[in-house]
């Protein structure tokens, strides 16, 4: 009976330590779909003003490669601003209050008919 319940300890302790080394739900992939290379991707939480962004990006995201972002421990909340600066162009994007925990990737899309920039959340 003692080890079944030191081996119950022991898995329960196991557990508790894997869950705190889990993922945390607002790290995303970003995947660049637009025909264009981006320079910049920055988030920035909702009261940061919108002046204040860090790049992301550690080199050019090309058109269909992707860049990981991970949030950590001093990040705080959900909702998210998210701007794109264009690499040969000094347009950028801005999307406001986006729920990063709602999601693990935003597929960035161009159309170029209507000269928008989109997002698809998966």
């Amino acid at each position: 009976m003692k080890w079944i319940l030191s081996a119950l300890i022991v898995m329960g302790v196991s557990l508790a330590s894997v869950s705190s080394f889990a993922a945390d739900s607002r790290n995303v992939s970003v995947i660049n779909e637009t025909g264009y290379a981006i320079k910049f991707l920055g988030f920035n939480g909702p009261d940061d003003g919108l002046d204040e962004w860090d790049n992301e990006l550690d080199e050019t995201l090309k058109n269909q490669d992707n860049a990981y972002v991970e949030f950590d421990d001093a990040d705080a909340g959900c909702v998210w601003n998210i701007k794109v600066i264009w690499a040969n162009y000094d347009e950028a994007v801005l999307w406001k209050n986006v729920n990063l925990c709602k999601f693990t990737a935003l597929r960035l899309r161009y159309d170029s008919g209507t000269k928008t920039t989109s997002f698809v959340a998966e």
